[in-house]
C-alpha cells in the first residue's frame, strides 16, 4: 500500500516504517532540493532545503561549489567569495542514489546581467510600449534611455514615442557591486500616423466616366477599403472604377494599420450634374441666433432647395435662419442643374442653445479582451457639438483630444473610463464603469494521468487550457513531440521529463512547461505465456514468465484458488464438479524496487471433459480412384464418430478407408462426442478450423508414395507440409470402364482389409 501510495502521489516526502514488514518493498531516491538566502551578500550563509523523496533511512552528500561538503540533510554553508557556484546533491539508501545537480544556481556579490524585452516594438504614432526587465543577478536599480531623449528608473516602465523614426533602447542595471547595461539597436520602430488620402484622375467628365483611384495614405496602411459611392466597392490599394450614371459620387477611402484606421473622402461628378456642399458660419448658437449658410456646390447649380431642420425651408444659394427653439438640427441641400441634381446631408449640424450629449464606445482587439496588454481605442460619439474634450481612462492617465490615441492597460484590475464634453451651453460626462478588465487572461494548462511511471508504460496527457486552442504541439522532454489535444505518450528510459505544451488559437501561439514534471524508473512490466491453452482434464500447463524491466518477485493467480511465487511455474487443471468445460483466468504481478505491475489474461485457459477432434490420413494426394486409410487422433476418449469426406459421403467408423473415385480437391470435417459433448475439426488444404474458432495453417501432414495402378496402399508415413491440391485441366471423369473396373478392385481391397 506503501508503494501505491507512493506512486499516486509521487511528490510525497520519504517515508519510513517502525514496524518491519514479512514483506518489504521500498523506493530509489529522488533528490531535490532548493536554497533559501540574501542575495549578494558577502559572507552570505545559504540553508539548503533537501526535498529528495524515496524510503528512508537515507544518507546524504552535499557539494556546494567551493571545495566544502556536508553529509547533513539540510545542511547551512558560507560562502565568503563572489562568484557564481554550481551546488550538487547526492541521495542514497538501501535501493539506489540519486544526483541533483543545479549549474550556477548560487550567486553571491556579483553585479546582475542587464537584459529586456518590449511590446510591441512597431506600430503607428503615437506608440505606447510596454518594457519588461529580463535581468538576472538581482539589480535593485533601473536606468532606460529610450532612444527619444526620454528615460525612466522604473523597472518596468510603459512609454509613448509622439514621432516617428527607429529608436535604440538602452537599460542600465545596476546592484551594490556592480553595474551592466544592453542596447538594442533600432529596436523600437515608430511609423508616422496612419493618414488616409488618394487622388483621383479624372474627378469629373461625361458618361461613361473612367476614374484611376491612387492611394497616397502615410503611415504604412496594411488594407484599403474603397467605397466609390455608388454601390460597388474594392480592397485593392490602386483600383480603376467606371461610372455609368450620371451623378455626384461620395468616395470614401479607408485605410487600417493594426488597430488603427483613418478615412478619406472625395466627391466625383459624371455628367456634369452638381457635387453638393455647404457651410454654416457658426454651428453652436443661442436661440433666435441667425446662423448664415454659404453654398459650395460645384458644376453651377441653377436652383437650390434648403431643410433646416426645424420644419423651415429656402430657396435661396445663401440663406440665413434663426432658430426659434433649443434643439439639435440637421441641414439638407438640394442643388440642381440641366445635368441633373445632388443632396448633401449633415446629421446634427446645428446646436442651438443646449450643452453637448456625451457619448463614447471602446475597440479592442478580441484576442487581447481580458489579457494583461490591452490597447484600446475610444471614440468620441458626442452630439450637441462639444468644443472640448476631457477623457479619464481610470489609471490616472488622461486625454484631452477629441479622439485620443491608443491606450495601453498592462496592470491587473478593472477600470472605469469616463469623458466630459463642453461647448458654451454647459457640459455632460458619460460614465462606464467597470468597462476595461486586465488580467492574465486565458492560460495554457495540461495534466498527466499519472507523473510517476515505469519504463515503456503508457501516460495520457489532458489539455485544461482555457485559450480555447485549435492546435496543439507537445515537446514531452525525451527527444520526441506530439500534436493533438490529448495524446498519449510512452517513456522507454528512467529519468525526470519537463512536459511543455504549445497552444494556438486564431490569434495567438502561448506555451506553458513543467519542469521534471514526469519520473520514469525501471518498473517491471508484466506478461507470461503457456505452452498449451486448452486440453482434457486433467490438464498440465507449463507458464513462462516473460515480463521485462528485471522483476525480483512473481505472484501468480491460477483462476482455480491455487497460487504460486515461483517464476515459471506448472500447474495441473481439472473441471470442477460435473462441469464438462471450465475456463481459467491466470493473473500475474510482478514487482522490483521501484514498483510493480499485474498482467491478466481473461479465459486464458480452457479445461474440459467433452472430447477434442483431431484426425490424420496416411495420404493426401494420389491418382484416382485414390484409396485414403482415416485415423482418429482425438482426446478425451469419445464415444462416437461422425466423418464427412467432402465428396457427399460420410462414417460413423472410429478409423474408417475411403476412396475418392473422381479427381478433385475434398475438405474433410470430423465430429466426435461422449457424454459430456462434442467437438469437430474441419480441414482444407492448408487450414484445419476446430468448432466456431478461427482456421489455424496446418503443419504437418502425411504424404503416399504412390506406383502405377492398380491402386497399392503404402503404410509409410513421411511428415513434411504440402500445399492444398489443385485441379488439373481435365473437366471430365475418366472413361466408365475404368471406373467400373477401379471401383470393384477398391471394394475388394476394403473389405480384405477388414477381414484381416
Amino acid at each position: 500500500m506503501l508503494l501505491l501510495a507512493a506512486l499516486v502521489v509521487p511528490g510525497s516526502c520519504a517515508s519510513s516504517s517502525s514496524q518491519s514488514g514479512y514483506i518489504t518493498v521500498g523506493l530509489a531516491p529522488l533528490a531535490d532540493f532548493d536554497a533559501l538566502y540574501a542575495y549578494n551578500i558577502v559572507p552570505t550563509a545559504v540553508a539548503f532545503r533537501d526535498h529528495s523523496t524515496g524510503t528512508t533511512p537515507m544518507k546524504y552528500l552535499w557539494e556546494f561549489g567551493d571545495g566544502a561538503t556536508s553529509t547533513e540533510q539540510n545542511p547551512s554553508h558560507n560562502y565568503i567569495r563572489k562568484g557564481l557556484y554550481t551546488v550538487k546533491l547526492a541521495v542514497t539508501n538501501a535501493y539506489g542514489t540519486s544526483t541533483e545537480t543545479k549549474e550556477n544556481y548560487i550567486a553571491i556579490g556579483l553585479a546582475p546581467n542587464a537584459d529586456f524585452s518590449a511590446n510591441p516594438t512597431r506600430g503607428n504614432t503615437p506608440l505606447s510600449v510596454a518594457f519588461t526587465d529580463r535581468s538576472t543577478g538581482h539589480p535593485t536599480s533601473w536606468n532606460w534611455n529610450f532612444g527619444d531623449g526620454k528615460g525612466s528608473p522604473e523597472q518596468n516602465p510603459v512609454h509613448t514615442y509622439w514621432t516617428s523614426g527607429e529608436f535604440t533602447v538602452t537599460l542600465t542595471a545596476s546592484n551594490e557591486y556592480g553595474t551592466s547595461d544592453t542596447s538594442k539597436a533600432y529596436f523600437i520602430h515608430v511609423i508616422p500616423p496612419l493618414t488616409a488620402k488618394f487622388v483621383a484622375d479624372p474627378k469629373a467628365g461625361k458618361v461613361p466616366l473612367l476614374v484611376k483611384f491612387t492611394d497616397m495614405s502615410t503611415g504604412n496602411p496594411e488594407s484599403w477599403d474603397w467605397d466609390f459611392g455608388d454601390g460597388s466597392t474594392s480592397t485593392q490599394a490602386n483600383p480603376v472604377h467606371a461610372y455609368t450614371k450620371l451623378g455626384a459620387f461620395h468616395v470614401n477611402l479607408t485605410v487600417k494599420s493594426g488597430m488603427n484606421k483613418d478615412t478619406a473622402t472625395q466627391t466625383l461628378v459624371a455628367g456634369g450634374v452638381p457635387s453638393t456642399d455647404f457651410v454654416a458660419d457658426s454651428t453652436t448658437v443661442s436661440v433666435n441666433t441667425p446662423v448664415h449658410f454659404t453654398d459650395k456646390t460645384l458644376n453651377s447649380p441653377t436652383s437650390w432647395s434648403w431643410n433646416f431642420g426645424d420644419g423651415a425651408t429656402s430657396t435661396e444659394q445663401n440663406p440665413t435662419h434663426a432658430y426659434p427653439v433649443k434643439g439639435i438640427f440637421t441641414v439638407t441641400l438640394t442643388a440642381t442643374n440641366n445635368e441633373g441634381k445632388d443632396t448633401e446631408i449633415k446629421t446634427n449640424y446645428i446646436t442651438v442653445g443646449l450643452a453637448p450629449i456625451a457619448n463614447f464606445i471602446s475597440q479592442i482587439p478580441p484576442y487581447q479582451e481580458g489579457t494583461r496588454t490591452q490597447y484600446v481605442r475610444f471614440i468620441d460619439q458626442s452630439a450637441g457639438n462639444p468644443s472640448s474634450w476631457a477623457w479619464d481612462f481610470g489609471d490616472g492617465q488622461t486625454s484631452s483630444e477629441q479622439y485620443p490615441p491608443l491606450h495601453l492597460y498592462n496592470v491587473d484590475g478593472t477600470y472605469t473610463v469616463s469623458l466630459t464634453v463642453k461647448n458654451i451651453f454647459g457640459q455632460d460626462t458619460m460614465v462606464k464603469t467597470g468597462l476595461i478588465t486586465v488580467q492574465k487572461g486565458p492560460q495554457v494548462d495540461f495534466k498527466a494521468d499519472r507523473t510517476r511511471v515505469g519504463v515503456d508504460q503508457w501516460i495520457h496527457f489532458t489539455d485544461l487550457s482555457t485559450s480555447n486552442p485549435t492546435d496543439w504541439k507537445w515537446d514531452f522532454g525525451d527527444g520526441t513531440s506530439g500534436t493533438g489535444q490529448n495524446p498519449d505518450h510512452v517513456y522507454h528510459q528512467p529519468g525526470r521529463y519537463d512536459v511543455t505544451l504549445i497552444a494556438s488559437d486564431a490569434f495567438a501561439t502561448t506555451s506553458h512547461t513543467k519542469k521534471d514534471y514526469i519520473t520514469v524508473v525501471n518498473t517491471p512490466q508484466a506478461d507470461f505465456m503457456a505452452d498449451k491453452t486448452k486440453g482434457i482434464t486433467p490438464f498440465t500447463v507449463k507458464f513462462t514468465d516473460i515480463s521485462t524491466g528485471n522483476p525480483t518477485g512473481w505472484k501468480w493467480d491460477f483462476g482455480d484458488d491455487a497460487r504460486s511465487t515461483d517464476q515459471n511455474p506448472t500447474h495441473i487443471y481439472t473441471t470442477k464438479g460435473t462441469s464438462a468445460t471450465n475456463t481459467f483466468t491466470v493473473t500475474l504481478t510482478v514487482t522490483n524496487p521501484n514498483g510493480e505491475d499485474t498482467a491478466k489474461k481473461t479465459n486464458y485457459i480452457t479445461v474440459t471433459q467433452t472430447p477434442i477432434a483431431e484426425f490424420t490420413v496416411d495420404s493426401r494426394q494420389g491418382k484416382a480412384p485414390f484409396v485414403v486409410q482415416f485415423r482418429d487422433l482425438s482426446a478425451g476418449n469419445p464415444t462416437s464418430w461422425s466423418w464427412e469426406f467432402g465428396d457427399g459421403t460420410g462414417s460413423s467408423e472410429q478409423n474408417p478407408m475411403h476412396m475418392y473415385p473422381y479427381e478433385g480437391a475434398y475438405d474433410v470435417r470430423l465430429t466426435v462426442a461422449n457424454e459430456f459433448g462434442e467437438d469437430s475439426v474441419f480441414k482444407t488444404g492448408s487450414t484445419s478450423q476446430r468448432g466456431n474458432a478461427a482456421p489455424v495453417s496446418l503443419t504437418t501432414v502425411v504424404l503416399e508414395k504412390t506406383t502405377t495402378a492398380p491402386v497399392t496402399i503404402i503404410p509409410t508415413e513421411v511428415k513434411t507440409t504440402v500445399p492444398k491440391p489443385l485441379p488439373t485441366a481435365t473437366k471430365s471423369p475418366l472413361p466408365p470402364v475404368i471406373t467400373v473396373i477401379a471401383s470393384v478392385i477398391g471394394l475388394f481391397l476394403i473389405t480384405a482389409a477388414k477381414r484381416k
